[in-house]
């Protein structure tokens, strides 16, 4: 009986090794097939290293280092905040310029300037509306505007009818409205205003526009542009690396699912 356990002993240290050894093969084999992209180990994107831990280090009860995601997880995050940041910075400066220049008395005065022409045409485009009132032509399609107005509101919705009738109105509201433009047309104080108003409208657009340029071009806003652009490469180069390690840690896990989780024991039992 001791004779026999003794044998026993020795052939299940046999196996044993046989198996470790075997596993020890096929780990190596299967780290150098998956190589692991580990972004922050060595230099950079161009670092590789087989993934799992050293072929000496291997074995049916160990498992493989998990990739530690972090790191780049912190990285991403701050390049984020840093882009935000930029973005937020060059708002506010952009913000803070133009509301100096909305204040500036050169802008303020060609708003004013706007405001006074505006009021000088709208008062002398009443007169010759007012004027026209006493016009009888004017007067009569007036109320036969009118007219046709208070019949549409008697008659059915979607009637023959109706839409007669609100195509009347509506003829006698554009002769109406043609005797309007050929009264403003005729008066000199209307043009006159009118004229002063658009060169003073475009002398404020002008102004506008020129500062829009100055304000695009000055070296503080080209200086942020720039901050904001490296911010941006910045925080596509962390979320790509971000990428890459979790696809390193995706192989990992499938590489010690692979290494690790195999069993030993076999289809029939040890001993016949």
């Amino acid at each position: 009986m001791l004779r026999r356990s003794m044998v026993a002993t020795v052939v299940l240290g046999i196996v044993a090794i046989g198996a470790g050894s075997a596993l020890a093969d096929a780990g190596r084999q299967a780290g150098a097939r998956h190589g692991g992209f580990i972004p922050w180990h060595g230099e950079g994107f161009g670092g590789y290293a087989v993934a799992g831990p050293a072929p000496s280090q291997q074995g049916p009860s160990q498992q493989g280092p998990m990739y530690d995601l972090a790191p780049v997880i912190a990285q991403a995050a701050f390049a984020e905040a840093q882009f935000d940041n930029r973005w937020i910075d060059l708002q506010l400066m952009l913000a803070r310029a133009r509301n100096d220049f909305y204040i500036s008395s050169d802008y303020l005065g060609a708003r004013k300037e706007v405001e006074r022409t505006q009021t000088v045409f709208e008062s002398a485009r009443d007169t010759v509306l007012a004027r026209l009132q006493n016009d009888r032509a004017y007067k009569d399609l007036i109320e036969k505007r009118t007219q046709q107005q208070i019949a549409i509101a008697s008659t059915g919705v979607g009637s023959g009818l109706r839409n007669a009738v609100a195509t009347e109105k509506m003829r006698y509201g554009a002769m109406a409205s043609e005797m309007e433009a050929v009264a403003l047309a005729d008066d000199p104080a209307v043009q006159d205003a009118k004229a002063h108003l658009i060169a003073a409208q475009d002398t404020l657009t002008l102004k506008e526009k020129q500062f829009e340029s100055y304000l695009f071009n000055r070296k503080e806003t080209v200086a942020a542009r720039d901050a904001l652009e490296t911010a941006r490469a910045n925080k596509a180069g962390a979320e790509g690396f971000l990428r890459g390690a979790e696809i390193t840690r995706a192989d990992q896990l499938n590489l010690n699912s692979q290494n690790y989780s195999g069993n030993l024991v076999g289809n029939g039992p040890w001993w016949p």
